[in-house]
């Protein structure tokens, strides 16, 4: 297919160009849920049709991946966009603030952000990390509820 073909799909079609909106207004919003399509189904997918010795190990990982996308989406609702909005608002007080030292002071702004929003997002991964390990029993009983027994 020519790229100018693709291209001119993706300027003149009306749905495409709602959607490219959608993820420029939201972008965490897309990213986390293209994380969790990958996470949550294309990744149990793939481990369903590779070879394991032993079918507890193969369903333990299925799980683990579906809790790391249901976690990780959960998260970024409840946690990372709530807190980029937040750190954009106090760096915008910041940024205008009288005699502060990031008053006009683009690059140290920018550094705060980042700082700040790495910082905390180092702090929530130990309680995130124990919610997605604590998810994957309670999934693997869902989803294989009877192929685990055996008489």
């Amino acid at each position: 297919m020519k790229p100018e073909r693709v291209a001119n799909f993706i300027n003149n079609n009306i749905t495409a160009q709602k959607i490219l909106k959608g993820v420029n207004k939201n972008p965490a919003i897309y990213n986390s849920a293209s994380a969790f399509v990958l996470a949550s189904v294309m990744r149990p997918s793939l481990i369903g049709v590779m070879p394991f010795k032993d079918k507890k190990d193969k369903q333990y990982s299925q799980a683990s991946a579906i809790a790391a996308g249901l976690v990780d989406l959960a998260a970024t609702a409840a946690i990372f966009i709530p807190l980029n909005k937040s750190i954009k608002f106090a760096s915008d007080k910041l940024y205008k603030k009288k005699g502060s030292y990031f008053e006009g002071n683009a690059p140290a702004l920018r550094q705060f952000k980042s700082l700040t929003n790495r910082g905390i997002k180092a702090l929530a991964l130990i309680p995130i990390s124990f919610l997605r390990f604590s998810l994957v029993h309670p999934l693997v009983d869902i989803f294989f509820k009877g192929k685990n027994e055996s008489k």
